[in-house]
């Protein structure tokens, strides 16, 4: 099958005096860093080079108050499995890389090890290979063409893919993620799901949609990502879509399915049934809650290891919401656990800490309240909740109707202006 692929990059104002690529300018800042540590540079000095390097990097200099247009990446992908990996790969090359080495780099700020060595050990002690190759393993195979691709060897790319596993099995992280909110089909309007993305600051600017036709399945998916990673979150034609949070307090395994995978698993379903019956039947490998919609229903489901605990914030409610601590699902960490007591913190002291979910209580107190669109996106735009703070990456809403449709706001959704995709043809039956 011959691929057909398309790749828009929005226009960049450049600065008059760029002088590196940015894979470089990468390169070259961690080669700087590593000459401090070794006590060969004065610390003034990387300062002033870092500042002057990454000044002068074209499109991707990190601009955390957003005074500037984030840039969206449009990539549309049709082939078999690998053939859209490799493409993928091979079109966004560069921007791969700068993001890999930025990845790398985080790593060995968190862990304070070096970042091939943490890859290693990482994927030496876990065996999600076997879950994939089980019930996504079409992916594993696009997953090899994003290494080839791209020229990063497979191994990196893998653990690339491990965002949320990493952040569990690597250290007891926690801190704001995202915030997502689903409201059920009523007779007037179409359901409705949508998410403020929260991730490290070092993804913003790498802004992704990815395009993915597969005709032999009657599948497009429109998939919210960051180059070089298989999908963040996103609607299928089909009308099925999901977002996500994480909740890192539950129990996990080293050998369950991938959370990105989950989303794509998700995304292969063609009707919301069927992706619930999904997250019901893998095994988990981080938890993590996940929020899907269809063009009848909406479910947020809280799911750790082999137990999935649906979640509604009050009786016969038409909406639900969800941002980062598990609010059924008491399938805890035994870490997590363990931690509390040393801190003399109860279960009961724990619950409700999160003021994006409070905002979202008072918000949407009962039925009475009407969420469109409009409501959504002045919910995810609202900074003084922190629902939209500064680690939001982008918003995206779904719409669950007959013709589907995306809206996403690339970077914080009260300065980046949405954008709006759509599916070719109606949802198909």
């Amino acid at each position: 099958m011959s691929i057909v692929l398309h790749f828009r990059m929005e226009k960049t104002s450049y600065l008059p005096f760029v002088l590196f690529p940015p894979a470089v300018i990468y390169s070259l800042s961690a080669f700087i860093s590593n000459m401090v540590k070794m006590k060969k540079l004065p610390l003034f000095f990387t300062v002033f080079m870092l500042t002057v390097l990454f000044s002068t990097m074209p499109g991707f200099c990190q601009n955390i108050n957003s005074t500037s247009k984030n840039k969206l990446h449009v990539l549309v992908l049709e082939g078999k499995p690998y053939e859209r990996g490799y493409q993928h790969g091979k079109t966004l090359k560069k921007e791969i890389l700068a993001l890999v080495n930025l990845w790398k780099a985080d790593i060995e700020r968190t862990y304070r090890t070096d970042a091939e060595e943490f890859i290693k050990k990482f994927l030496q002690k876990t065996n999600f290979q076997k879950a994939i190759k089980k019930w996504t393993p079409e992916l594993w195979e696009e997953l090899r063409g994003i290494s080839e691709g791209s020229g990063i060897d497979f191994n990196t790319m893998f653990a690339f893919q491990l965002v949320d596993e990493i952040w569990v099995l690597g250290r007891d992280i926690q801190g704001e993620k995202c915030t997502t909110v689903g409201v059920r089909k009523t007779d007037n309007n179409p359901a409705i799901i949508g998410q403020n993305l929260d991730i490290p600051t070092f993804y913003h600017g790498f802004q992704t949609l990815l395009r993915v036709k597969d005709p032999q399945r009657g599948l497009e998916t429109l998939l919210f990502t960051f180059p070089g990673f298989i999908a963040a979150n996103g609607i299928n034609n089909h009308s099925v879509a999901v977002v996500v949070n994480a909740v890192q307090q539950l129990a996990h395994s080293r050998d369950g399915l991938p959370v990105a995978f989950v989303i794509r698993g998700i995304l292969m379903q063609k009707t919301y049934d069927d992706a619930v019956k999904f997250i019901n039947t893998v095994k988990h490998g981080a938890p993590q809650n996940y929020l899907i919609g269809g063009t009848k229903d909406i479910g947020s489901f809280e799911c750790a290891t082999t137990k999935v605990s649906p979640f509604v914030p009050f009786e016969n409610a038409r909406f639900t919401y969800h941002t980062n601590h598990p609010l059924k699902n008491m399938n805890f960490n035994p870490l997590f656990l363990k931690n509390l007591e040393s801190k003399g913190i109860s279960l009961e002291e724990y619950e409700f800490p999160c003021p994006r979910f409070q905002a979202l209580q008072i918000l949407l107190k009962d039925n009475t309240v009407r969420i469109n669109v409009d409501m959504l996106k002045d919910i995810f735009s609202n900074r003084e909740t922190i629902i939209n703070n500064r680690s939001t990456f982008g918003c995206t809403i779904m719409v669950l109707g007959k013709i589907p449709e995306l809206h996403i706001s690339p970077g914080r959704p009260d300065t980046e202006p949405f954008q709006i995709f759509r599916f070719d043809k109606k949802c198909p039956k």
